[in-house]
Protein backbone atom coordinates (compact mmCIF):
# COMPACT_ATOMS: atom_id res chain seq x y z
CA UNK A 1 0.00 0.00 0.00
CA UNK A 2 0.99 3.44 -0.68
CA UNK A 3 -0.32 6.23 2.27
CA UNK A 4 -0.51 10.01 0.82
CA UNK A 5 -2.02 13.13 1.85
CA UNK A 6 -4.22 14.83 -0.73
CA UNK A 7 -5.97 17.94 -0.48
CA UNK A 8 -9.54 18.33 -0.13
CA UNK A 9 -10.36 22.14 -0.28
CA UNK A 10 -8.23 24.91 -0.44
CA UNK A 11 -6.91 26.71 2.47
CA UNK A 12 -8.95 29.59 4.09
CA UNK A 13 -6.29 31.29 5.90
CA UNK A 14 -3.89 29.03 8.08
CA UNK A 15 -3.99 24.89 6.58
CA UNK A 16 -6.04 23.29 8.79
CA UNK A 17 -6.19 19.57 9.22
CA UNK A 18 -9.52 18.94 7.44
CA UNK A 19 -8.06 20.91 4.18
CA UNK A 20 -6.56 17.65 4.10
CA UNK A 21 -6.98 14.13 3.79
CA UNK A 22 -4.59 10.72 4.67
CA UNK A 23 -5.91 7.72 2.23
CA UNK A 24 -4.10 3.95 1.22
CA UNK A 25 -3.83 3.34 -2.19
CA UNK A 26 -2.15 -0.08 -3.60
CA UNK A 27 0.92 0.59 -4.59
CA UNK A 28 1.89 0.41 -8.41
CA UNK A 29 5.27 -0.99 -8.90
CA UNK A 30 4.82 -1.51 -12.66
CA UNK A 31 7.21 1.28 -14.55
CA UNK A 32 7.59 2.80 -18.35
CA UNK A 33 11.02 2.60 -19.47
CA UNK A 34 13.10 5.62 -17.76
CA UNK A 35 11.01 5.69 -14.89
CA UNK A 36 11.69 4.42 -10.60
CA UNK A 37 9.76 4.07 -7.73
CA UNK A 38 11.35 6.03 -4.97
CA UNK A 39 10.52 4.67 -1.37
CA UNK A 40 10.19 8.27 0.02
CA UNK A 41 12.20 8.66 3.75
CA UNK A 42 12.25 12.61 4.36
CA UNK A 43 9.52 15.10 3.09
CA UNK A 44 10.25 19.21 2.93
CA UNK A 45 8.38 21.47 4.51
CA UNK A 46 8.54 24.87 2.92
CA UNK A 47 6.55 27.93 3.21
CA UNK A 48 6.03 28.09 -0.77
CA UNK A 49 3.90 24.85 -0.35
CA UNK A 50 1.14 27.12 1.55
CA UNK A 51 1.40 29.37 -2.03
CA UNK A 52 1.20 26.09 -3.71
CA UNK A 53 -2.11 24.75 -2.30
CA UNK A 54 -3.66 28.15 -2.85
CA UNK A 55 -5.75 28.92 -5.94
CA UNK A 56 -3.66 31.75 -6.69
CA UNK A 57 -0.84 33.20 -9.63
CA UNK A 58 1.99 31.02 -8.18
CA UNK A 59 5.43 30.27 -10.63
CA UNK A 60 4.07 26.59 -10.51
CA UNK A 61 0.90 24.75 -11.22
CA UNK A 62 -1.21 24.68 -7.82
CA UNK A 63 -1.96 21.52 -6.45
CA UNK A 64 -5.31 20.14 -7.67
CA UNK A 65 -8.22 19.55 -5.25
CA UNK A 66 -8.20 15.75 -4.36
CA UNK A 67 -4.25 15.19 -5.70
CA UNK A 68 -1.63 14.63 -3.54
CA UNK A 69 0.43 17.37 -2.43
CA UNK A 70 3.49 18.55 -3.97
CA UNK A 71 6.45 18.90 -1.92
CA UNK A 72 10.55 17.96 -1.97
CA UNK A 73 11.41 14.69 -0.97
CA UNK A 74 14.81 12.85 -0.15
CA UNK A 75 14.82 8.55 -0.59
CA UNK A 76 16.02 5.51 -2.00
CA UNK A 77 15.06 3.85 -5.28
CA UNK A 78 13.30 0.33 -4.78
CA UNK A 79 12.76 -0.30 -8.25
CA UNK A 80 14.41 1.04 -11.64
CA UNK A 81 13.41 1.04 -15.55
CA UNK A 82 16.43 3.74 -16.15
CA UNK A 83 20.10 2.81 -16.12
CA UNK A 84 21.12 5.90 -14.68
CA UNK A 85 19.48 4.55 -11.21
CA UNK A 86 19.97 1.06 -9.35
CA UNK A 87 18.37 -0.37 -6.62
CA UNK A 88 19.59 1.44 -3.52
CA UNK A 89 20.11 4.95 -5.39
CA UNK A 90 19.67 7.59 -2.89
CA UNK A 91 17.72 10.74 -4.62
CA UNK A 92 16.39 13.69 -4.20
CA UNK A 93 13.39 15.53 -6.14
CA UNK A 94 9.61 16.38 -6.27
CA UNK A 95 8.36 13.38 -3.80
CA UNK A 96 5.53 15.07 -3.12
CA UNK A 97 3.65 14.11 0.32
CA UNK A 98 3.82 10.10 -0.01
CA UNK A 99 5.58 6.66 1.17
CA UNK A 100 6.48 5.90 -2.81
CA UNK A 101 6.97 7.89 -5.86
CA UNK A 102 7.11 7.00 -9.38
CA UNK A 103 8.97 9.35 -11.21
CA UNK A 104 11.19 9.77 -14.14
CA UNK A 105 14.65 9.46 -13.70
CA UNK A 106 15.22 13.08 -15.28
CA UNK A 107 13.43 14.14 -12.69
CA UNK A 108 15.20 13.50 -9.50
CA UNK A 109 18.91 13.61 -8.27
CA UNK A 110 21.39 11.04 -7.05
CA UNK A 111 22.69 11.72 -3.76
CA UNK A 112 26.21 10.57 -2.42
CA UNK A 113 25.47 7.34 -0.31
CA UNK A 114 27.23 8.84 2.70
CA UNK A 115 25.60 11.88 3.35
CA UNK A 116 22.32 11.99 5.27
CA UNK A 117 19.66 12.69 2.85
CA UNK A 118 17.56 15.12 4.75
CA UNK A 119 20.70 17.32 4.52
CA UNK A 120 19.71 17.63 0.70
CA UNK A 121 16.51 19.09 1.57
CA UNK A 122 17.51 21.97 3.82
CA UNK A 123 21.13 23.01 4.03
CA UNK A 124 22.11 21.52 0.37
CA UNK A 125 18.98 21.35 -1.18
CA UNK A 126 16.40 24.29 -2.29
CA UNK A 127 16.75 26.09 1.27
CA UNK A 128 20.42 26.97 1.25
CA UNK A 129 20.37 27.23 -2.53
CA UNK A 130 17.89 30.00 -1.77
CA UNK A 131 19.81 31.88 0.99
CA UNK A 132 22.92 31.40 -1.99
CA UNK A 133 21.46 33.42 -4.80
CA UNK A 134 19.91 35.83 -2.56
CA UNK A 135 22.71 36.81 -1.03
CA UNK A 136 26.22 35.97 -3.30
CA UNK A 137 24.19 35.65 -6.78
CA UNK A 138 21.65 39.16 -6.36
CA UNK A 139 22.39 41.00 -2.98
CA UNK A 140 26.35 40.77 -3.62
CA UNK A 141 27.56 41.94 -0.43
CA UNK A 142 30.86 43.75 -0.13
CA UNK A 143 32.57 43.65 3.36
CA UNK A 144 31.73 46.13 6.03
CA UNK A 145 28.04 46.49 5.10
CA UNK A 146 25.39 45.76 6.91
CA UNK A 147 22.30 43.49 6.45
CA UNK A 148 19.19 42.66 8.22
CA UNK A 149 17.89 39.14 7.90
CA UNK A 150 13.97 38.41 8.45
CA UNK A 151 13.00 35.25 9.78
CA UNK A 152 16.62 35.04 10.76
CA UNK A 153 16.84 31.62 12.71
CA UNK A 154 14.59 29.71 9.77
CA UNK A 155 15.82 27.42 7.24
CA UNK A 156 17.20 29.99 4.71
CA UNK A 157 17.24 33.08 7.08
CA UNK A 158 20.08 31.42 9.03
CA UNK A 159 21.65 30.72 5.88
CA UNK A 160 22.00 33.66 4.51
CA UNK A 161 23.13 35.34 7.87
CA UNK A 162 26.15 33.29 7.74
CA UNK A 163 26.55 33.80 4.42
CA UNK A 164 26.39 37.35 5.30
CA UNK A 165 29.47 36.57 7.66
CA UNK A 166 31.36 34.88 5.56
CA UNK A 167 31.34 38.01 3.03
CA UNK A 168 32.09 40.00 5.95
CA UNK A 169 29.09 42.12 6.38
CA UNK A 170 27.99 43.34 9.90
CA UNK A 171 24.48 41.10 10.33
CA UNK A 172 21.23 41.49 12.11
CA UNK A 173 18.67 39.08 12.69
CA UNK A 174 15.12 39.66 13.24
CA UNK A 175 13.51 36.47 14.68
CA UNK A 176 10.03 35.83 16.69
CA UNK A 177 11.58 34.30 20.00
CA UNK A 178 14.55 35.29 22.46
CA UNK A 179 15.58 31.63 22.54
CA UNK A 180 16.20 31.76 18.47
CA UNK A 181 18.04 35.13 19.10
CA UNK A 182 20.47 33.46 21.16
CA UNK A 183 21.24 31.14 19.05
CA UNK A 184 21.54 33.48 16.20
CA UNK A 185 24.12 34.98 18.41
CA UNK A 186 25.84 31.81 19.22
CA UNK A 187 26.18 31.23 15.29
CA UNK A 188 27.92 35.11 14.98
CA UNK A 189 24.77 37.14 14.23
CA UNK A 190 26.35 41.01 15.21
CA UNK A 191 22.63 41.72 16.62
CA UNK A 192 19.42 40.25 17.06
CA UNK A 193 15.72 41.76 17.01
CA UNK A 194 12.63 39.96 18.93
CA UNK A 195 9.60 41.35 16.56
CA UNK A 196 7.11 40.11 18.70
CA UNK A 197 8.31 41.71 21.95
CA UNK A 198 10.39 44.98 20.62
CA UNK A 199 8.43 48.27 21.66
CA UNK A 200 9.31 49.80 18.22
CA UNK A 201 10.76 47.38 15.37
CA UNK A 202 11.64 50.53 13.44
CA UNK A 203 13.58 52.46 16.44
CA UNK A 204 15.40 49.51 17.13
CA UNK A 205 16.55 48.92 13.58
CA UNK A 206 18.06 52.34 13.92
CA UNK A 207 19.60 51.29 17.07
CA UNK A 208 21.32 48.43 15.46
CA UNK A 209 21.69 50.06 12.71
CA UNK A 210 22.94 54.05 13.02
CA UNK A 211 24.21 54.61 9.33
CA UNK A 212 21.32 52.73 7.92
CA UNK A 213 20.80 49.52 5.61
CA UNK A 214 22.76 48.58 3.10
CA UNK A 215 21.07 45.10 2.49
CA UNK A 216 18.08 43.57 3.30
CA UNK A 217 16.64 39.79 2.39
CA UNK A 218 13.18 39.57 3.17
CA UNK A 219 11.89 36.62 3.93
CA UNK A 220 8.23 37.69 5.31
CA UNK A 221 6.73 41.03 3.93
CA UNK A 222 4.80 43.16 5.97
CA UNK A 223 5.36 45.26 8.62
CA UNK A 224 8.68 44.43 8.52
CA UNK A 225 9.84 45.58 5.62
CA UNK A 226 8.07 48.77 6.17
CA UNK A 227 9.90 49.06 9.18
CA UNK A 228 13.22 48.25 7.10
CA UNK A 229 12.26 50.65 4.06
CA UNK A 230 12.62 53.72 7.06
CA UNK A 231 16.34 52.61 7.63
CA UNK A 232 17.76 51.78 4.57
CA UNK A 233 20.58 53.89 3.31
CA UNK A 234 21.37 54.82 -0.65
CA UNK A 235 21.77 52.65 -2.86
CA UNK A 236 20.32 49.49 -0.56
CA UNK A 237 19.41 46.21 -2.07
CA UNK A 238 16.08 44.75 -0.99
CA UNK A 239 16.69 40.78 -2.14
CA UNK A 240 12.69 40.11 -1.84
CA UNK A 241 13.07 35.52 -1.09
CA UNK A 242 9.58 35.32 0.53
CA UNK A 243 6.85 36.85 1.43
CA UNK A 244 5.32 34.41 4.66
CA UNK A 245 3.30 37.27 6.38
CA UNK A 246 0.85 37.50 3.68
CA UNK A 247 0.52 34.04 2.49
CA UNK A 248 -2.45 33.05 4.68
CA UNK A 249 -4.33 36.64 3.80
CA UNK A 250 -6.77 36.66 0.85
CA UNK A 251 -5.31 40.45 -0.01
CA UNK A 252 -1.16 41.01 0.83
CA UNK A 253 -0.64 44.12 3.02
CA UNK A 254 0.69 47.41 -0.25
CA UNK A 255 4.08 48.21 1.10
CA UNK A 256 3.61 51.68 2.60
CA UNK A 257 6.89 53.23 2.09
CA UNK A 258 7.27 52.81 -1.21
CA UNK A 259 8.20 56.35 -2.07
CA UNK A 260 11.41 55.64 -0.08
CA UNK A 261 12.66 53.10 -2.64
CA UNK A 262 12.33 55.55 -4.73
CA UNK A 263 14.21 58.36 -3.37
CA UNK A 264 17.01 56.43 -1.64
CA UNK A 265 17.64 54.83 -5.07
CA UNK A 266 17.27 51.66 -3.93
CA UNK A 267 16.46 48.24 -5.73
CA UNK A 268 14.08 45.22 -4.76
CA UNK A 269 14.63 42.07 -6.93
CA UNK A 270 12.70 39.00 -6.49
CA UNK A 271 13.41 35.66 -7.70
CA UNK A 272 13.02 31.79 -7.90
CA UNK A 273 15.52 29.48 -7.12
CA UNK A 274 14.93 27.29 -9.91
CA UNK A 275 16.04 30.19 -12.32
CA UNK A 276 19.46 30.20 -11.08
CA UNK A 277 19.95 26.43 -12.12
CA UNK A 278 23.25 27.21 -13.26
CA UNK A 279 24.55 28.37 -9.81
CA UNK A 280 23.48 25.44 -8.61
CA UNK A 281 26.60 22.99 -8.90
CA UNK A 282 29.45 25.73 -7.28
CA UNK A 283 26.85 26.45 -4.65
CA UNK A 284 26.31 22.90 -3.55
CA UNK A 285 30.42 22.74 -3.28
CA UNK A 286 30.76 25.77 -1.55
CA UNK A 287 28.16 25.48 1.06
CA UNK A 288 29.99 21.70 1.25
CA UNK A 289 33.05 23.56 1.97
CA UNK A 290 32.06 25.92 4.30
CA UNK A 291 29.98 23.54 6.70
CA UNK A 292 33.23 21.10 6.76
CA UNK A 293 34.69 24.28 8.07
CA UNK A 294 32.02 24.91 10.57
CA UNK A 295 31.63 28.46 9.08
CA UNK A 296 28.10 27.35 8.61
CA UNK A 297 26.16 25.82 11.01
CA UNK A 298 22.64 24.23 10.07
CA UNK A 299 19.42 23.16 12.64
CA UNK A 300 16.42 20.82 11.26
CA UNK A 301 13.15 20.30 13.48
CA UNK A 302 11.86 16.95 12.94
CA UNK A 303 8.37 15.78 12.99
CA UNK A 304 7.94 11.86 12.79
CA UNK A 305 5.19 10.44 10.34
CA UNK A 306 3.54 11.53 7.30
CA UNK A 307 0.11 11.85 8.76
CA UNK A 308 1.61 15.19 10.21
CA UNK A 309 2.65 16.64 7.60
CA UNK A 310 -0.15 19.26 7.66
CA UNK A 311 0.53 19.92 11.15
CA UNK A 312 4.18 20.72 10.29
CA UNK A 313 3.24 23.06 7.26
CA UNK A 314 1.46 25.30 10.23
CA UNK A 315 4.00 25.32 12.57
CA UNK A 316 6.25 26.82 9.90
CA UNK A 317 3.64 29.07 9.19
CA UNK A 318 3.56 30.38 12.36
CA UNK A 319 7.11 30.13 13.40
CA UNK A 320 6.97 27.14 15.97
CA UNK A 321 9.40 25.14 14.15
CA UNK A 322 13.24 25.96 14.68
CA UNK A 323 15.35 24.90 12.09
CA UNK A 324 14.54 23.44 9.04
CA UNK A 325 11.45 21.26 8.96
CA UNK A 326 11.04 18.08 8.00
CA UNK A 327 8.75 14.85 7.99
CA UNK A 328 10.66 11.40 8.80
CA UNK A 329 8.23 8.92 6.94
CA UNK A 330 8.19 6.25 9.06
CA UNK A 331 6.70 3.45 6.38
CA UNK A 332 3.63 0.90 7.82
CA UNK A 333 3.64 -1.33 4.71
CA UNK A 334 5.95 -4.22 4.53
CA UNK A 335 9.26 -3.48 2.93
CA UNK A 336 9.39 -4.31 -0.89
Amino acid sequence: MNRKIILVQRPQGLPKDEDFKLIEEPLNTALEIGEVLVKVEWISIDPAQRVWIGAGRSYITPVSVGSVVKGMGAGIVVFSKSPAFKRGSFVTGFLHWQEYAKVKASDIIRLPSYVNPQLHLGVLGMTGLTAYVAVNEIAKPRKKETMVVSTAAGAVGSIACQLGKIRGCRVIGISGSDAKNRWLTEIGVDGVINYKTVPNLTQALKSLCPEGIDIYIDLVGGDILDAVLLNIKKYARIVMCGAISSYNLKRAPPIRYYPLIISQSASVEGFIVWEHRNKFDIAVKNLSKWIKENKIKHKEHIVDGIENAPRALRMVMTGENFGKMVVRVEHQSPKI
